[in-house]
């Protein structure tokens, strides 16, 4: 089971679709450019720095007070490598970031940076609410970053955000319950047909859990792609997960589930669940962060020592979800040179680097990841951890899927796989209704 997508900041559903946004998305064009995070010039110094002083409002989501020195220290860093401009920070709450910023958008008075997650962000730029930082950013600040994690921010071929941070999932397994059902515990699943036939295992000769899959609501449409099934066309105007294909993986969770392979609790109680069942020793494998070894330590320092990390088992698809917060600039800033060279600032690899060693997140950018930090384990499972989850920076993208009315789609989503899994109607009809009623809104 994998734990829903939530670090430093708290990803949110964007509710952005509708918006009347006035203006057009374009750059002013200006015999300068922005500036590099260290201040180093990219095409000459901001426009507006020349002019005067100008303020940047930079909105962040609940990141006081645990981060306030942080932030604070970034912002000071750079109001005196630029002394023309000053940092107007505003952390939001997630449950009001939506409304507040959707308002100012359609106020005209919106943020000159602000931290969104990939479903907010792609659904912004639907409406040409967002800049286009593939044209915004030139291309040797654009190599900076993991590429499949600067792509995870585009639609229609154009990026409208820049990475800022990453949450990778490894797998943490109990290695006694593995030696008690005869597994080998230094090999652990590399695939998820190798979790499940261990779970399978697991539960056979342990009467143990061996797993809970990320199957809860409309977490399978990751599951999906994790397996190589597109969930949409590729014009993105059709529902495509009705395939023999699709069917015929849902149907495998279905019958794992009716042969009590994994508990019925875990579509009501998801990663909460799978978390408390891991750290009472009742569950045998988790997907999750390095972050939660830190709380077994606390709670059960027996399955803590017991507990060994590997990288999340690779589907069919050679993909792992990797959800990404990033900083985006609404076209309606009046300042768009200066909230870039700000944004490209806040997530350089210096910057990235030292946010990562504040919490449990990991950087977008390739150098930083390529730190010691990343790269030497230490002897504690969170440390091994941490350099198992670096190492699939390079491969995993964020698989948020955006789609128009998703409140209505992802309803009807959550329906159908829970009335499969319920035997209201079988996975083939299930997906299918699924399917026509999200292209009746497509």
């Amino acid at each position: 089971m994998r734990r829903p997508k939530a670090s430093a900041a708290l990803p949110l559903r964007g509710r952005a679709a509708g918006i009347a946004v006035l203006v057009a998305v374009t750059l002013a064009a200006a015999a300068g450019g922005p500036r590099y995070g260290d201040g180093r010039p990219m095409a000459g110094p901001p426009s507006a720095e020349a002019a005067g002083p100008v303020t940047l409002e930079f909105w962040t989501i609940s990141l006081q007070p645990f981060f306030t020195k942080f932030i604070n220290g970034l912002i000071d860093g750079y109001q005196r490598a630029h002394p023309g401009v000053r940092i107007r920070w505003i952390d939001v709450q997630p449950q009001a970031l939506d409304q507040k910023l959707l308002s100012a958008i359609a106020g005209g008075v919106a943020p000159d940076v602000v931290n969104l997650n990939t479903e907010t962000t792609l659904r912004l730029a639907q409406e040409r609410a967002l800049l286009d930082m593939d044209g915004a950013v030139p291309a040797d600040a654009r190599a900076r970053y993991f590429p499949n994690i600067w792509a995870s921010l585009r639609l229609d071929g154009r990026a409208y955000g820049v990475p800022w941070y990453v949450t990778p999932d490894v797998l943490a397994y109990n290695q006694a319950l593995f030696a008690k059902a005869g597994l080998n515990p230094a090999h652990p699943p590399a695939t998820t047909d190798d979790l499940i036939r261990a779970a399978v295992v697991v539960k056979k000769k342990t009467g143990v859990y061996g797993f809970m899959p990320n199957v809860d609501g409309i977490r399978f449409l990751k599951v999906f792609q994790e397996e190589g099934l597109p969930v949409l066309s590729p014009d993105r105007r059709r529902a495509v997960f009705d395939t023999p294909s699709h069917v015929a993986l849902l149907a495998r969770y279905v019958d794992l589930l009716k042969h009590d392979e994994f508990p019925d609790d875990t579509l009501r109680r998801g990663y909460l669940g799978a978390t408390e069942r891991y750290g009472g020793g009742q569950l045998a494998m988790l997907t999750t962060g390095p972050q939660f070894l830190l709380r077994v330590r606390t709670d059960n320092p027996d399955v803590y020592r017991a507990t060994a990390v590997a990288s999340a088992p690779l589907g069919r698809g050679r993909v792992l979800d990797l959800p990404t917060m990033d900083l985006a600039v609404p076209v309606s800033s009046r300042h768009h040179d200066e909230a870039v060279a700000f944004a490209l600032y806040v997530t350089d690899d210096a910057n990235q680097l030292a946010f990562s060693k504040q919490v449990d997140i990991f950087p977008s950018t390739r150098a930083a990841a390529a730190d010691s930090y990343f790269t030497k384990a230490g002897t504690s499972p969170e440390d091994r951890a941490r350099v198992v989850a670096a190492r699939e920076l390079g491969t995993a993208k964020d698989l948020t899927v955006v789609v128009p009315h998703s409140d209505d789609l992802y309803r009807v989503f959550r329906e159908a796989i829970e009335s499969a899994f319920y035997g209201k109607m079988n996975p083939a009809q299930a997906l299918q209704w699924a399917v026509r009623e999200w292209n009746k809104r497509l």
